[in-house]
C-alpha cells in the first residue's frame, strides 16, 4: 500500500484540493492517506479563549464553511453533520474549562486532535464528492501511545500489530498523523510535526518502501524559501545528514522519524500537490546542494562534502568563531558565528553547484 501524508498548508485552497482528489482518483495504487490539520487550524484550536463560552462565532473551523462548495450536497451535510458533533464537544470543554479555571494538557489533546479528525473526516467526504470510495480510519484506534499528553511516545510495537490485525476496507484509506491514544483510550498527541512518524508507523507495518510527504513547498530547499527568494530546491539527502538536520529543530523533520525510515530502509519522498520537483531521504550516500539551518549557535550546512566545506570555511573565515566537521559520520558543517547572514551564506554554498 502506498502511503501519502499530506501536511495541512497544501490543502489550504480550492485549488489544491480539486488537483489532490484528481491525483488521488487517477492513482492506481491502493493508498493510505495521512492527513494533519488544515490551515492553521491546530494553532487556533490551541489558542482559543476557552475561558469563554465556546461558539460557531468563535470557532476556528471556518475554512471548512467557506470552502464547502466543493462537496457534493449530500457530503456537505455529512461532513456539517460531523462537524457539528465536534463542536459540540468543545463547547462542553469550554465550560468545564471556565468553571474549573484550568486548562490541562490531557484536555488540550483532545481539543487539538479535532484539528486532525476534522480535517482528514473533510478529506473523506471530498473523495467520497469524487466518488472514490475510501475508509475513514480514527488513528487513534491503531497508534498506542503512553500518557504523556502533548508529547507522548509511541508503543511501537502494539501500533505495529494493531495496524497489521486491522480491516481495511477500501483501496483508499484515510487517516489521521499527529494523534493516538494511551492504554486508558485517552487521546494523546506526540508532538507538533509529528505527523510524518505517524505516516512512518503506517508504512513500517504495512510493508511500504516509500512515503510521498506532500506539502506547500516543492520538496526541501537550501534554505526557507519564504525568507531566502534564492533558496534552491535539494535532490537528495542521506539518512545520516536528516537526522542531524532532524536533532537540530529542522521543521519538516520529526526527530526519531530518521531512525525508523532506516532502520526499514523506508524511503522519504518530499514534494508539492502539483510538482515534479521533489527530493529524497534515503541509505543513497549521494547528495548535492545541502540544506543550511540556522541554529543558536549559528549554521548547519548539511550534506556538505569537505572540498565544499573547506570553500565554506575560507570564503568565511574571518566570521567564524568555531567549525566541527565529520565525513565519517554525517558529512554535516557546523558554523559557530553570530556574524554570518543566512542570505549571504545561502548564496555562496549554492554557487559552488
Amino acid at each position: 500500500m502506498k502511503i501519502i501524508k499530506i501536511g495541512g498548508p497544501a490543502l489550504s485552497n480550492l485549488s489544491n484540493l480539486k488537483d489532490f482528489a484528481n491525483t488521488i482518483k487517477n492513482s492506481n495504487s491502493p493508498i493510505l492517506l495521512v492527513i494533519s490539520a488544515f490551515s492553521k487550524l491546530s494553532s487556533s484550536l490551541k489558542n482559543c479563549d476557552y475561558s469563554s463560552d465556546f461558539s460557531k462565532k468563535a470557532s476556528p473551523f471556518h475554512f471548512f464553511r467557506e470552502n464547502s462548495s466543493i462537496l457534493s450536497k449530500l457530503e456537505c451535510v455529512n461532513f456539517f453533520t460531523y462537524l457539528d458533533k465536534v463542536e459540540i464537544i468543545l463547547t462542553k470543554r469550554a465550560k468545564g474549562i471556565s468553571i474549573s479555571g484550568e486548562l490541562t494538557t490531557k484536555v488540550m489533546d483532545e481539543i487539538l486532535s479535532f484539528g486532525e479528525l476534522t480535517s482528514s473526516y473533510f478529506v473523506h467526504c471530498l473523495l467520497n464528492s469524487n466518488n472514490i470510495e475510501n475508509d475513514f480510519v480514527d488513528a487513534r484506534r491503531l497508534i498506542k501511545t503512553d500518557s504523556n499528553f502533548g508529547n507522548a511516545r509511541i508503543d511501537l510495537e502494539k501500533s505495529l500489530m494493531n495496524i497489521r490485525n486491522h480491516s481495511f476496507k477500501s483501496d483508499v484509506v484515510v487517516t489521521q498523523g499527529f494523534i493516538a491514544s494511551d492504554f486508558n483510550n485517552n487521546t494523546t498527541t506526540m508532538g507538533f510535526e509529528s505527523s510524518n512518524l505517524s505516516a512512518l508507523v503506517f508504512a513500517n507495518a504495512l510493508n511500504s518502501g516509500e512515503i510521498e510527504i506532500i506539502s506547500k513547498v516543492n520538496g526541501i530547499y537550501s534554505s526557507d524559501p519564504e525568507l531566502v527568494e534564492s533558496a534552491r530546491p535539494v535532490s537528495n539527502i542521506p539518512y545520516s545528514s536528516a537526522r542531524t538536520l532532524a536533532n537540530n529543530g529542522f521543521k519538516m523533520l520529526f526527530p526519531g522519524m530518521i531512525d525508523l525510515a532506516e532502520k526499514k530502509n523506508i524511503k522519504l519522498i518530499y514534494k508539492g500537490i502539483s510538482t515534479k520537483s521533489m527530493t529524497y531521504i534515503s541509505s543513497s550516500e549521494s547528495f548535492d546542494i545541502p540544506v543550511i539551518l540556522k541554529t543558536i549557535f549559528g549554521f548547519i550546512v548539511a550534506p556538505i562534502s569537505s572540498e565544499n566545506a573547506i570553500k565554506v570555511l575560507t570564503s568565511f573565515s574571518n566570521q567564524i568563531d568555531k567549525f566541527e566537521y565529520d565525513r565519517k559520520k554525517d558529512n554535516s558543517l557546523f558554523i559557530h558565528t553570530n556574524c554570518i547572514e543566512i542570505n549571504g551564506l545561502n548564496d555562496f554554498t549554492i554557487s559552488l553547484f
